[in-house]
């Protein structure tokens, strides 16, 4: 973390293109365009790996590789620390395949909030 806070004012670029990805994505959600949100997260998830040294690894790599071969369009992690979520969008007529390549992680289905991230166990 330490790295990527010291590593911010040399990749105002990445950052800035982050921004506007998620505001076109954000406009996007609210007009309803589904199609458009694996594209985004895969290009943001792009970008953020220039930020840090430590924001992915061979492990993540080879699961978002593999996801996307078997039709996730796109998507990012979740959570920091180490420890945390492959977030993935995923047309329905592909689910069921990701579902079998990525059989042994659990799944945890998700809704959009507007108070914020709750966990239902």
């Amino acid at each position: 973390m330490a790295e990527q806070q010291n590593n911010i004012p040399a990749r105002l670029d990445f950052l800035d293109a982050m921004r506007a990805i998620a505001r076109r994505g954000a406009a996007c959600l609210r007009q309803g365009i589904w199609t458009s949100l694996g594209g985004s997260c895969m290009k943001s998830w792009e970008l953020k790996k220039n930020l840090a040294s430590g924001i992915t690894n061979g492990q993540i790599d080879a699961l978002y590789s593999t996801a996307r071969q078997a039709g996730a369009l796109g998507g990012k992690i979740a959570g920091a620390g180490g420890g945390g979520f492959l977030l993935l969008y995923c047309p329905l007529d592909k689910q069921e395949a990701v579902r079998e390549v990525l059989g042994r992680l659990r799944e945890l289905p998700f809704a959009f909030e507007r108070d914020g991230s709750k966990v239902d166990l």
